[in-house]
């Protein structure tokens, strides 16, 4: 039987239950960046949410370190194609 390690071989995961998809107003144009939050607790992938826009994304990070310390929150562009086509 092959445990979860095995399986993942290395890749970076996330639950479909952590990833949240928060596009406000990036849905009203079309873009081809998007911007992607992840919060970090212990070095492990606690919660990635995507947005439209830098500036939603930066509002959302600051928001949540003051409401959780403990964690880490990375805002990075992403391309939008990897998320869907």
């Amino acid at each position: 039987m092959m445990n979860w390690e095995d399986q993942s071989e290395g890749k970076d995961e996330v639950l479909q239950s952590s990833l949240h998809w928060e596009l406000g107003s990036g849905r009203s144009h079309a873009t081809q960046t998007l911007w992607r939050c992840d919060a970090l607790r212990a070095g492990q992938l606690y919660n990635r949410t995507v947005f439209g826009t830098r500036e939603e994304a930066d509002a959302f990070a600051a928001k949540m370190r003051n409401a959780e310390p403990d964690q880490m929150f990375n805002v990075e562009a992403i391309k939008a194609n990897t998320v869907w086509n």
